[in-house]
């Protein structure tokens, strides 16, 4: 069986070809969601979390290969700017005490908005994002740049 060249998700061995890379979708809408996980089941283990504590606990139980935040998180107590500061080490308030220790283990983040005129993407790079992508998705675009990511660190 051949092997691929990325990394497993603690970094250290090798995939072998019939293992798919893991994608955490921090997402709140139903229904973009569902669109999103038809769009990348095929290619991708996906898993959703719907606010930051559901994020935060998946990231402590899991390791994941790439992170997709939305940034505006209905009923969530941070939004995914925050989120993200927080995994990154560049978070300004207090830690929630759901959060504390818990790491994204490197895991590059892909911002995911409807409101790209209000998040410039400069400003999302500061915060900890890896690329921005606006909604609604194309989803050759949003491929590409989770490839990209996910080999970059080889």
């Amino acid at each position: 069986m051949a092997l691929s060249p990325f990394k497993s998700p603690q970094g250290t061995t090798a995939r072998s070809g019939n293992e798919r890379r893991r994608i955490l979708y921090v997402e709140d809408d139903d229904v973009i969601w569902e669109v999103a996980e038809f769009a990348l089941r095929k290619d991708y283990e996906i898993t959703r979390a719907r606010n930051a504590r559901e994020t935060f606990d998946l990231l402590s139980r899991n390791k994941y290969d790439l992170i997709l935040m939305d940034i505006q998180l209905a009923g969530s107590d941070l939004d995914g700017i925050a989120i993200t500061r927080l995994l990154k080490g560049r978070y300004d308030g207090t830690t929630p005490q759901y959060a504390v220790g818990v790491s994204s283990h490197g895991a590059p983040i892909i911002f995911v908005t409807a409101y790209t005129s209000l998040y410039k993407k400069d400003d999302l790079e500061r915060a900890g994002g890896d690329e921005r992508i606006s909604k609604p998705v194309d989803f050759t675009r949003l491929s590409l740049a989770m490839t990209r990511l996910l080999v970059r660190d080889l």
